[in-house]
């Protein structure tokens, strides 16, 4: 029985590695890409949001590669403050993230969320980079105002993404 416990542990554990994001603990690019699957039918009402820490490249040019890390942490802790325990917060490259958020019918509640975790993500407090604050841009796109399929959505919030991030961030 010990040894069958220990088992169930240990695949518990390596389900968790695969489906995770090491750094950040957010799910992963594979679960993104399951995701994908999922709701690429159409079937269910959802918000896709995504979102990139600006300038990134620089903060790890000049500040270093750990305070860098510290950074995709803490903006990682705020999109799981800012969403629900039953939406999706996926690290899907780099300083890249996207969160789908589930079961929605209302477009004023994903802003909202996203006007929290912008304000939660300027809050955040980095020492190591004197008192220069953090910034991330965010696309959002809803179903079925902008599309009915994942990738409708994604090319819908990719593009506002592009769009606020030429429009200054």
């Amino acid at each position: 029985n010990r040894v069958y416990l220990e088992n169930q542990e240990t695949q518990k554990l390596i389900c968790h590695q695969a489906e995770h994001d090491a750094l950040t603990e957010a799910l992963n690019r594979g679960s993104y890409e399951k995701l994908l699957h999922i709701y690429e039918t159409g079937d269910a009402l959802f918000a896709l949001i995504l979102i990139d820490v600006d300038i990134f490249k620089s903060v790890n040019d000049i500040y270093g590669h750990a305070v860098g890390d510290a950074i995709l942490q803490k903006v990682t802790g705020s999109l799981k403050k800012a969403f629900r325990s039953i939406d999706y917060v996926c690290r899907i490259g780099g300083d890249e993230f996207m969160v789908l958020i589930r079961n929605i019918n209302n477009g004023s509640i994903a802003e909202n969320r996203v006007k929290k975790l912008i304000d939660e993500v300027r809050s955040l407090e980095i020492p190591e980079m004197d008192g220069n604050g953090i910034t991330i841009s965010v696309g959002l796109a809803f179903s079925p105002e902008h599309g009915t399929t994942f990738m409708e959505l994604y090319r819908h919030a990719d593009t506002a993404l592009y769009q606020v991030k030429q429009g200054g961030r």
